[in-house]
């Protein structure tokens, strides 16, 4: 008998949140049809008369909470329409049904973190705050692993499930972008506010690392680039930094006891491991390249 079997004796009812301007990815039409057909025993999907709920992305799901609220299901699933969730995510409710009230999975961005020059891919799951570049309260992006399962203090909204007792004490709106006043620049987007809200409650999110979505977005491929080149030279720099001072330190310690043979072998490794560091910043990898440097065909 499954978790939620338990909790429920029945299916759970699990009403379909999807916030969209009427595109999806043909990879979520496919999931969900699987998703429906592996959870047919468990869960029952309940789609609203109209899955299209247009931007801006705050009123869109304090739409679909109130449909949500007015109906009888007990968990809403907030999934966006640009999101491939993974063929396993329902175990989050099969199988941990009584741990959460918020339960969710991550999912990669093309987005520049604060004080960072570059855009990178960054996984939207949140832990801890601090004060943001506008002066207000922010939540940390943390490490996610590559499998393991915890509570954290925030998810990103395109793939969240909520039970309906979160919105119990709740205030409205439960969604909503905060605007610098001069220039309107978001200071606070509404699912980073909506997770703070929850944490005040005393609410974290549940989460399975082994379930990260994919996220179909369009990017610049000359940014992807960049950042692949940075990325291979950031882990060539870590690596070096890592192996050389261990080297050295043998070398020294041989040096010491008059082995002066197996000094030289060594030597030789370290000139190698010296000459390929030094190729890193060179033409071992390309270099940067930005769209005035690019030359084009007449």
């Amino acid at each position: 008998m499954t978790n939620v079997e338990k909790a429920l004796g029945r299916k759970v009812k699990m009403y379909m949140g999807i916030p969209s301007m009427g595109d999806r990815s043909d990879f979520q039409f496919l999931t969900l049809r699987l998703l429906q057909e592996r959870y047919k025993d468990y869960v029952e999907f309940v789609y609203p008369s109209d899955c299209v709920y247009r931007i801006f992305h705050d009123h869109a799901r304090n739409a679909i909470v109130r449909d949500f609220l007015e109906t009888d299901c007990d968990v809403l699933w907030f999934l966006d329409a640009d999101i491939g969730p993974s063929k396993h995510v329902l175990d989050l409710i099969v199988n941990h049904w009584d741990k959460w009230q918020a339960a969710g999975a991550a999912y990669p961005i093309w987005a520049t973190q604060a004080g960072q020059q570059y855009p990178q891919i960054l996984f939207t799951a949140y832990k801890g705050t601090g004060e943001s570049e506008f002066g207000t309260t922010g939540i940390r992006m943390c490490e996610v692993l590559t499998e393991g399962q915890e509570f954290v203090d925030g998810l990103a909204t395109g793939c969240m499930f909520l039970k309906r007792s979160v919105f119990d004490n709740l205030q409205k709106p439960y969604f909503e972008f905060k605007y610098e006043a001069d220039t309107r620049n978001i200071i606070e987007g509404e699912d980073i506010g909506f997770c703070l809200k929850l944490m005040k409650q005393g609410v974290r999110f549940f989460t399975d690392y082994s379930l990260v979505c994919k996220h179909y977005k369009r990017v610049d491929l000359l940014d992807m680039n960049n950042y692949t080149v940075d990325f291979a030279k950031e882990r060539v720099r870590a690596y070096d930094a890592e192996i050389r001072p261990q080297i050295q330190a043998a070398l020294d310690g041989i040096y010491a006891q008059g082995k002066i043979d197996a000094a030289k072998e060594l030597r030789d490794k370290v000139s190698v491991h010296k000459q390929f560091s030094v190729e890193v910043e060179g033409p071992a990898l390309a270099p940067r390249r930005t769209a005035s440097g690019l030359i084009l065909p007449r």
